[in-house]
């Protein structure tokens, strides 16, 4: 006997389709408080003494409002993480996309992570130091939480790896370093730029060169390693 045919969905009204994205304009709006409270609450404590509780109070919610969006301060903690790497990932991304040769998209990735967290060193602690200082068993991400983290690194690598295979074309370059290994060792001492910057500014002691004359330096030194 066949299968009965089911009736077509009714068509969503226009209003219910208004109701619908009001609602997730809202839902959108108080998980960004949240997490904007979250922010306030871990810079002014720590991750140790951080607690839903002090984020609620922070952020003028309940306990259980709160546990409405991020059921766990591991959860909550990532989820202010996530979105700090994956803004930066698509910066650099953007960036490199916007070059035409693999060393100028190393300089690319060194020029970009430098700008958008030198005015925002604290939202860069945030995200690549402090799990580093918290303590272990302090912070804790699960396996579908970085696979989550995972493809930022094609946002961050694969652009200048492709370039500069291209360039190369079957050649060793003159760093005879892989292309994506040289875009990684480029991310990270824009990285290890950045951690300097932010020891020697908590104690009041600034480097003694810019901003600009280090991201030169640092992405002429890629520049040249980057040389077919």
């Amino acid at each position: 006997m066949p299968a009965k045919k089911r009736p077509p969905a009714p068509p969503v009204s226009p209003e219910a389709t208004t109701r619908l994205q009001r609602r997730a304009r809202r839902r959108d709006r108080s998980r960004g408080e949240i997490l904007d409270a979250a922010r306030r609450v871990l810079l002014k404590k720590g991750i140790a003494a951080t607690t839903l509780d002090a984020v609620a109070r922070e952020a003028g919610l309940s306990k259980a409002a709160l546990y409405y969006y991020f059921p766990s301060k591991d959860a909550l903690f990532f989820e202010l993480v996530f979105g700090t790497l994956q803004s930066h990932a698509q910066a650099v991304h953007a960036a490199v996309g916007n070059v035409d040769g693999g060393a100028d998209a190393l300089r690319a990735i060194v020029r970009e992570s430098v700008s958008v967290f030198a005015p925002r060193l604290d939202d860069f602690r945030l995200a690549f130091l402090h799990g580093q200082v918290a303590g272990q068993g302090t912070v804790h991400f699960d396996d579908e939480q970085f696979a989550r983290i995972r493809p930022l690194n094609d946002l961050w690598f694969a652009g200048a790896a492709r370039k500069l295979a291209a360039e190369r074309r079957g050649r060793r370059g003159r760093a005879r370093v892989e292309p994506r290994l040289l875009a990684f060792l480029a991310y990270v001492s824009a990285i290890g730029l950045l951690t300097m910057k932010g020891m020697v500014e908590s104690v009041d002691d600034p480097l003694l060169y810019s901003d600009e004359q280090l991201v030169e330096g640092l992405a002429r030194v890629f520049e040249a390693a980057a040389a077919p």
